[in-house]
């Protein structure tokens, strides 16, 4: 697999980084390097079909934002794992959830939930707020016997929680084909055989209702794919929400109160939002 290197630079290191951070998310990058001499910020994407047109669109992106100059380049795939391999190691989430990558060992307890994903594939290794988050909030669910549709699935961490947490049946739906590819590999990985499909839609992974929603994605889309949310899923379903910036919280909130769906619980970390709540 070959890596295509993405690395904005700046004048002056901004004030505020999550703009930027959120940026590479929405083109599948979570795992982001910064550096402060000089002000930089770089992620790796998958040279896939289509990556090229992707690259360029993120590179306006993050010029518009503020951005000195991006450059792109081939990346060797070594050389982006042993990056990663200095930034990256067992990390333990909530009180069950222990991610760590494929290159460690970890001497688990006997409750521990093992996740095991290498970084910079696709979104959701755990190495980010929001997707820590989301995790957090899964642990208070009831997933037993549940359908359980991951929108935005990205690396397919959290379609794969929610089957360790004992959901009966488990789909995930992303945007980007890569990610699909991703997630596929990571579900066999764990000897788990999920469904995961392309498409921008809950309504993508076939007929409702749903018992759980994960939607790990950024404010503006879930605000979008609220109404189609709460029309496939079961009265009563948990909607968990993450990729959400503080400053657009509000915004979220309106939208859910709006479709009659009620606030359970948010956590807040780092500027970021993540929160469970109830469909109608």
């Amino acid at each position: 697999m070959s890596w295509i290197e993405i690395k904005a630079t700046f004048d002056h290191a901004p004030e505020d980084w999550s703009p930027f951070i959120e940026a590479f998310r929405d083109f599948g990058c979570e795992n982001t390097i910064q550096s402060d001499f000089p002000p930089s910020l770089g992620a790796a994407m998958v040279d896939v079909e289509g990556a090229a047109e992707q690259i360029e669109e993120l590179k306006a992106r993050l010029l518009e934002l503020g951005a000195k100059d991006v450059e792109s380049a081939p990346l060797i795939e070594q050389n982006w794992d042993e990056i990663w391999r200095q930034h990256f190691h067992p990390r333990r989430i909530g009180n069950r959830f222990v991610v760590r990558p494929t290159w460690e060992e970890f001497e688990a307890k006997p409750d521990d939930l093992i996740l095991v994903l290498d970084p910079g594939q696709a979104f959701g290794t755990g190495d980010h707020p929001t997707t820590r988050m989301c995790l957090e909030l899964m642990e208070g669910l009831d997933h037993a016997g549940k359908r359980v549709a991951d929108v935005g699935c990205g690396s397919g961490i959290l379609s794969i929680a929610a089957q360790m947490l004992g959901a009966a049946e488990v789909a995930g739906v992303d945007i980007e084909p890569v990610a699909i590819e991703v997630a596929k590999e990571n579900a066999e990985r764990h000897g788990m055989d999920l469904h995961f499909v392309a498409g921008s839609s809950i309504r993508d992974l076939g007929e409702g209702p749903w018992d759980i929603v994960l939607s790990n994605i950024i404010s503006a889309t879930l605000i979008a794919m609220g109404p189609s949310i709460v029309r496939e899923t079961a009265p009563g379903a948990a909607w968990i929400v993450s990729g959400i910036i503080e400053e657009n919280w509000p915004d979220v909130v309106r939208a859910a109160e709006r479709l009659n769906c009620t606030l359970v619980r948010d956590k807040h970390e780092d500027g970021w939002v993540a929160a469970e709540f109830r469909c109608p």
